[in-house]
C-alpha cells in the first residue's frame, strides 16, 4: 500500500513539474512581455504598459528616454527623433506613480547611455500624497536576473496573455512600434466628449490654504531631484500638459486653484536651481486649453495638439526660466482665476 501510495504521489508529482516545465517553455516560446525577445517593429501586440515596458528598455537602442502616464501615450517615438536629432523609446504608465517611474527609468539607466530624459510631470503626479499612487510594476521583470523570473514563467495571468498576444496575431490585429499604446485614433475627440467625461463638482464652499499641497509635491520632487543629481549628465525635459479649462475649473469649485497654482510656482523654482533641468510648460497654452475640441475628458489632449507639443519641446517658446517663470504663471493665474466658467454651459451655473 504505501509502495502504490508513493508511486502515485511520486507519479502525481512528475506530471505536475511536467506540466509547469510545459507552462514555462510555453510563455518563453510566445513572450508576451518581451522579456526574451526583441519585439517585432512592424507587427506586435501592445496590451500592458507596465509589463511590456520593461522589453523595449531592454531591447531598443536608444539615447532618449520618453516617459509619462497615459497623458505621453499619443507621442510617437519617431517625433523625438526627428525633432532632437536623437533615438527614443516612450515608456508610459498609466496612472503611474513616482515610484514606478523611478524603477522604469533606473532600469533604462542600466540598459542604455541615456543622454536625455523628457517627461510628463503633470500636476495630478506632484499633487497626489506618495502613500496613495499606484505600486503595481512587476519589478522583477525590470532587471537581468534570471533567478526570479519563475513569477513571469509560472504565472496563470502571463499564460492567459500568451494566448491573447497569439490569437491577436493570428487575426492581423497588431501594431508596428511606433504605434504602441496609442489611443487617439480610437476616441473621438470633442467639445461633446470632453464635457461628457467631466463630473463638475459642486462648490466646495472652502479654500485650500496655499501651501497645502507642497508636502505630498516636496515628497515627489524628491525622487525627482534624484535623477537630476545622480545623472548630471544627463538632460531632463519636464512637460507640463496642456490639461483643460475644466481642469481649472474643477479647482475653482473645489477651493483649490490658489493652492495648485502654489504648487506649479514651487515645483518650478525646485527644479529649476538645476542645471540639466529644463521645464516645457504648455499650461498657459491658453489657445488649447480653452478649446474643448482638443479633449477627449478634462485632461487628456488629441494627437494633434501633442504632435505640436514634441515639436515646440526643442525650442524656448514654451520654456519655463528663472527669468519669465513670474510672468508666465502670472498669465496662469489671470486666465483660471477670471475666466467665465460658466459659460462653457451656455451660461447657466451647473
Amino acid at each position: 500500500m504505501n509502495k502504490a501510495y508513493r508511486r502515485w504521489a511520486l507519479g502525481l508529482t512528475a506530471g505536475l513539474l511536467a506540466l509547469l516545465m510545459l507552462c514555462a517553455v510555453f510563455t518563453a516560446a510566445v513572450d508576451p512581455y518581451f522579456h526574451y525577445r526583441d519585439p517585432d517593429p512592424d507587427a506586435e501586440v501592445y496590451f500592458d504598459q507596465r509589463y511590456q515596458c520593461a522589453g523595449l528598455l531592454r531591447s531598443q537602442s536608444y539615447e532618449t528616454v520618453l516617459m509619462g502616464t497615459s497623458l505621453a501615450a499619443n507621442y510617437r517615438p519617431v517625433w523625438f527623433d526627428t525633432f532632437y536629432h536623437t533615438t527614443t523609446v516612450k515608456v508610459t504608465i498609466p496612472d503611474g506613480g513616482l515610484h514606478e517611474f523611478d524603477v522604469a527609468l533606473r532600469y533604462a539607466f542600466e540598459e542604455q547611455d541615456v543622454k536625455r530624459v523628457i517627461f510628463g510631470l503633470d500636476p495630478n503626479i506632484l499633487a497626489r500624497s506618495p502613500k496613495d499612487a499606484p505600486d503595481q510594476l512587476p519589478e522583477y521583470l525590470y532587471d537581468n536576473n534570471p533567478l526570479n523570473d519563475a513569477p513571469y514563467l509560472l504565472n496563470k495571468d502571463v499564460l492567459l496573455r500568451c494566448f491573447y498576444a497569439l490569437r491577436e496575431k493570428a487575426a492581423g490585429k497588431t501594431q508596428a512600434l511606433q504605434d504602441a499604446y496609442l489611443w487617439d485614433g480610437d476616441v473621438y475627440f470633442s467639445r461633446e466628449l470632453a464635457l461628457a467625461g467631466y463630473k463638475r463638482p459642486e462648490p466646495s464652499g472652502t479654500v485650500m490654504p496655499s501651501d497645502a499641497l507642497i508636502p505630498d509635491c516636496d515628497a515627489n520632487l524628491a525622487t525627482v531631484t534624484s535623477w537630476l543629481k545622480e545623472h548630471p549628465d544627463t538632460h531632463f525635459v519636464f512637460y507640463v500638459s496642456p490639461y483643460s479649462i475644466l481642469f481649472w475649473d474643477k479647482m475653482t469649485r473645489l477651493g483649490e486653484t490658489d493652492a495648485m497654482l502654489t504648487m506649479l510656482s514651487h515645483m518650478a523654482d525646485v527644479l529649476l536651481a538645476y542645471d540639466n533641468a529644463e521645464i516645457q510648460f504648455f499650461m498657459d497654452d491658453r489657445a488649447v486649453v480653452t478649446n474643448l475640441d482638443n479633449y477627449a475628458d478634462h485632461i487628456h489632449v488629441a494627437g494633434r495638439v501633442t504632435y505640436e507639443m514634441a515639436k515646440d519641446m526643442p525650442g524656448g517658446k514654451y520654456r519655463l526660466t528663472e527669468k519669465n517663470k513670474d510672468a508666465v504663471l502670472d498669465d496662469l493665474r489671470d486666465l483660471v482665476v477670471h475666466y467665465d466658467y460658466d459659460s462653457i454651459w451656455g451660461g447657466a451655473a451647473s
